[in-house]
């Protein structure tokens, strides 16, 4: 043990602890080790962005623009962001580094930022005893080579990863792959929110099936059809798939006029071209007993109420094939008037479901549907089990057209593929914004599915990651009744326990004082 005799002994003792303190410190910053307690692991590099980071070919140059002095919240964000971007560092072997500026103290720096496309955002935040609204920066951007791209703002830590590794891929890329969207003619469909998360990776495209599909088009989105499609169009996307061509398409057998309370059964040839490629599509239209809710008008009195109620047509889907990448992390999707999706065991194929309705389902059945649940009492029956509403067919697919002397004899015409592949969910209007496109545990899918089609899997495990929605546990009627009693017995219970153990440890606490003093 060592032994302070004097002055100087102690002196040497302070600065001995002082100097080991200091480089602990130095080491620990860093050789950092963290404890990730998170059940995703979200504060944790993922291995797919290390593979991405590990591929740079030149230096990669993050300039990162926040403010100082931000309120709480986004002070959290600006510390999260240098360590996900040391972490970074970290694994890059010198090719990756980054540097953090503050535009508010230098206006050369303020106009460098915005020549990056970085700009002030409005923020509140608590001033002198009271809200006022600030100017900060919170973006960066990412230089590579002559190319550059920036993440204009960062207001949260989730999906942060996501975005920068994408990027990344982005900036880094020679050629980004194509994706093209159809959409069905005289319809309405909007697929902005779509674009803009598909930008982020890949050039996208309209195309039309009116026409030749553009030969660099590795993977097409297509919206349902309501009817027959011409065969010189059904031909030219057969030929896409025969020629390596991905599909992943939603398309089911119901023709809604929501939020007119009917619908009808759809008739189509679609629906014999996927079949013969393994994909059935039922005809009765699936309502669940877990599902989401409509606003409905109801006659209160003299008033009329607008109340939230459940609507069977529109299935919350919960059950997911956990052993395959494309859904092993959801825990949630909303789909809208959707049918059963099952294997038409065309040779060469592999069915592989992705979701599932709950054990609690009907079937209305067609061709024409009342679907105001106040009216039509089947709405509320759910006599049958669980029903595949989302699906994987892959291996070989021959041409839809191989029979046709029409069509077979067409110079060019290719009659098999060993490595097709179709991903189908049967709602009609799956990528539409207004729909079940505008729901972002939806968008996840989505873009899950266009990763794997177009043989890019890196990015499905980060942004299975970041699960935005975790709903609640399904409970039976007597179950909510049960934990219903209990939330409004059990408070008073024990508050009495509580009173008896007093009034039982005073009574004892007198009873020796008795003794004592007696």
């Amino acid at each position: 043990m060592l032994k302070i005799t004097n002055k100087s002994t102690f002196i040497n003792y302070v600065l001995l602890i002082a100097a080991i303190v200091v480089m602990a410190n130095i080491v620990s910053r860093n050789l950092f080790v963290r404890w990730d307690a998170t059940d995703n692991k979200q504060y944790t590099l993922s291995e797919s962005s290390k593979e991405v980071i590990g591929k740079l070919k030149d230096p990669m140059q993050v300039k990162v623009y926040f403010s100082d002095n931000l309120p709480g919240p986004l002070a959290n964000t600006r510390r999260y962001v240098q360590d996900l971007l040391e972490e970074y560092q970290a694994f890059s072997d010198g090719q990756f580094v980054f540097e953090f500026v503050n535009p508010d103290a230098d206006d050369k720096a303020k106009e460098k930022a915005q020549q990056l496309g970085i700009g002030p955002v409005p923020v509140q935040a608590v001033e002198n005893d009271k809200m006022e609204m600030r100017n900060v920066y919170m973006g960066m951007v990412l230089l590579y080579g002559d190319k550059k791209e920036p993440i204009p703002v960062i207001q949260s830590t989730e999906g942060l990863e996501y975005m920068i590794t994408a990027t990344m891929k982005k900036i880094a890329a020679t050629n980004l792959k194509n994706v093209g969207i159809i959409s069905p003619e005289n319809e309405e469909i909007s697929t902005q929110n779509l674009n803009r998360f598909l930008d982020q990776l890949y050039t996208v495209r309209s195309v039309s099936l009116g026409s030749d599909i553009p030969a660099d088009i590795q993977t097409i989105i297509m919206n349902g059809v309501s009817d027959s499609v011409k065969l010189d169009d059904l031909y030219r996307l057969d030929q896409f798939l025969m020629r390596g061509g991905k599909l992943f398409i939603g398309q089911s057998n119901v023709k809604d006029f929501f939020p007119q309370p009917y619908a009808t059964d759809i008739r189509s040839n679609i629906f014999t071209f996927l079949e013969h490629y393994g994909v059935r599509i039922g005809k009765e239209m699936i309502t669940d007993q877990s599902c989401s809710q409509i606003q409905m008008q109801s006659q209160q009195g003299f008033f009329m109420m607008r109340t939230a109620v459940d609507y069977p047509p529109f299935p919350m889907i919960r059950n997911f094939n956990t052993s395959h990448i494309l859904t092993q992390k959801m825990t949630v999707a909303r789909l809208f008037f959707v049918n059963e999706v099952s294997s038409a065991e065309a040779a060469g194929t592999t069915f592989t479901p992705l979701m599932f309705t709950s054990d609690k389902t009907g079937m209305l059945n067609g061709p024409f549907y009342q679907i105001n649940p106040t009216q039509n009492p089947m709405m509320k029956a759910f006599p049958f089990g669980t029903k595949t509403v989302a699906a994987l067919v892959e291996g070989t697919f021959n041409s839809f057209f191989k029979d046709s002397a029409r069509y077979a004899s067409r110079a060019g015409f290719i009659p098999a593929n060993n490595n097709g592949q179709i991903i189908i969910v049967t709602d009609n209007q799956f990528f539409n914004d207004r729909r079940a496109g505008g729901v972002q545990e939806n968008t996840d899918f989505i873009l899950n599915a266009v990763d794997y089609l177009s043989g890019d899997k890196e990015l499905i495990a980060i942004r299975s990651r970041d699960v935005s929605m975790r709903p609640l546990a399904e409970m039976t009627d007597s179950e909510r009744r049960s934990w219903k009693w209990i939330n409004i017995l059990a408070p008073g219970a024990l508050v009495i326990l509580f009173g008896l153990y007093m009034w039982r440890r005073n009574r004892q606490q007198r009873k020796m004082l008795e003794d004592r003093y007696a």
